[in-house]
């Protein structure tokens, strides 16, 4: 009986199961940031690419500094000076008392030949005696950072000049520190020869073939710059070996290869002005052309000041000055013409100073009439007129006269050729003015008012825009 209530029970309570509503479960509402994030990423990559896909490609060219249209304005020069050579007599071992770029006198001692070595070893333990002087140590510190500043990878002849300069500057050095100890007792020994000097001049220790030759006798071949060699005084030498040699003038020759071009624009010239690029002197030489052997154009500068400065030199960098304008040198693709006002002279206000100050503007509305001061950009002044932006006034502007009441309307134009400056990411009109031009680009002058100026960045395809247009 107990089991048949149970399974009573049991049917009663799945027929009530069976007949209840069943309602659906509602979830909650969350808001997954990961997925905002990812879809904000994916929307602002799909914009990039359509605003890179349909933007206007422009291309800028940013303005060097002032320079020359023809870039052969500066060139290589060869050095070539009255060079005497001193041979050594004897076998031995060499010192060095005289100076590099040194003035000597007559009779002053300049390089020894010690044929058994006995006084080189005496002279190098007198030496490691000897510190070197303040003025020592600058000068040497000069000359290596002449050699660090100069380093050309495609020229070995500046490191050429170097390494012998300081080479002789430590043999100098020890000769000097030694030479009273050891002259009263060389002419005691028939093995240590002493060299002093025949004439007075400039000592310097090294050859390169240049010394016997004569501007007539210098060929294109001689400016190559992997042909070029130097050899520096040996410490150790045989008879009839370099010593040193001996420049006994202050006169001085430099020979530069020339274009046919470039004869005919410097054949008229008897005097020159130029400007060493190693030091930036300034000076003027006589000039003259001629032909070399093998038929090369030649130019030739004689000089009778600063050899000294060029003693250790056997090439040079000039640039010869009054020949062609210098300014800022842009392509021929950024010009641009301008359509602007031209205002009379006149109608600019003026301070008191005398500097101009813009116009005074007329409008009218109705019966009101309104004068205000304004300040267009003006790209230039000449006698007559001023050339005004049409960016900054509409057509048929009245200007009314400083102390008068005449009246003058807008209508005037003119063109004007210039360039568009785009330093703050839209067209800003420059003039230019034009002192050359090429093929391929134009010299304009450098202060113009209103104009461009070095480091700005101005369009390469201009004529493709307007003014004031802002580059997307």
């Amino acid at each position: 009986m107990a089991g048949a209530g149970r399974q009573t029970r049991n049917r009663r309570n799945s027929t009530a199961r069976e007949g209840a509503k069943i309602l659906p479960f509602r979830r909650e509402l969350t808001i997954n940031l990961g997925v905002i994030i990812f879809l904000f990423i994916l929307l602002y990559l799909a914009a990039s690419i359509i605003r890179s896909a349909t933007r206007e490609s422009y291309s800028v060219y940013t303005v060097g500094r002032e320079e020359s249209l023809n870039g052969n304005q500066t060139y290589r020069a060869l050095i070539l000076r009255n060079e005497q050579v001193v041979s050594s007599r004897w076998a031995g071992y060499v010192d060095m008392f005289a100076p590099e770029s040194g003035h000597v006198s007559i009779g002053s001692v300049v390089t020894s030949v010690d044929e058994i070595g006995t006084y080189s070893e005496k002279i190098k333990e007198v030496a490691e005696l000897q510190s070197l002087s303040r003025e020592e140590l600058r000068t040497f510190k000069t000359r290596l950072q002449k050699l660090a500043l100069s380093y050309d990878g495609a020229s070995f002849s500046s490191v050429y000049e170097s390494r012998g300069a300081i080479s002789a500057f430590f043999s100098t050095h020890i000769g000097k520190a030694s030479l009273d100890v050891l002259e009263g007792n060389a002419a005691l020994n028939e093995f240590f020869h002493l060299y002093k000097s025949d004439t007075p001049g400039m000592v310097l220790y090294y050859k390169d073939g240049f010394e016997s030759r004569r501007p007539e006798d210098i060929t294109a071949a001689d400016f190559e710059n992997s042909d070029y060699q130097r050899d520096n005084t040996a410490n150790l030498v045989t008879p009839g070996d370099f010593l040193y040699k001996l420049v006994d003038s202050e006169n001085w020759t430099l020979v530069i290869p020339l274009s046919a071009e470039d004869a005919a624009k410097y054949g008229s010239q008897s005097r020159i002005d130029l400007t060493f690029l190693k030091n930036g002197l300034k000076t003027t030489a006589d000039a003259g052309i001629f032909n070399g052997p093998d038929g090369s154009i030649l130019l030739r500068l004689d000089l009778s000041r600063y050899m000294v400065q060029f003693a250790t030199d056997r090439f040079t960098e000039v640039r010869l000055e009054g020949f062609g304008s210098e300014g800022y040198k842009i392509p021929v693709s950024c010009r641009v013409e301008e359509s602007v006002y031209l205002i009379p002279r006149e109608f600019e206000t003026v301070r008191e100073d005398g500097t101009p100050d813009g116009f005074y503007q007329e409008t009218v509305n109705g019966s009101e009439q309104t004068i205000r001061h304004i300040m267009p950009t003006v790209y230039l002044r000449d006698e007559k007129y001023c050339y005004v932006s049409r960016q900054d006034l509409p057509a048929e502007s009245v200007l009314i006269r400083q102390d008068s009441q005449e009246r003058y309307t807008i209508r005037l134009t003119s063109r004007m050729t210039g360039v568009y400056q785009v330093n703050a990411g839209y067209t800003v009109f420059s003039p230019v003015e034009i002192l050359e031009e090429s093929a391929d680009y134009l010299l304009v002058r450098r202060g113009t008012e209103q104009g461009i100026a070095t480091f700005d960045q101005v369009l390469l395809n201009g004529t493709q825009y307007t003014d004031g247009q802002i580059l997307r």
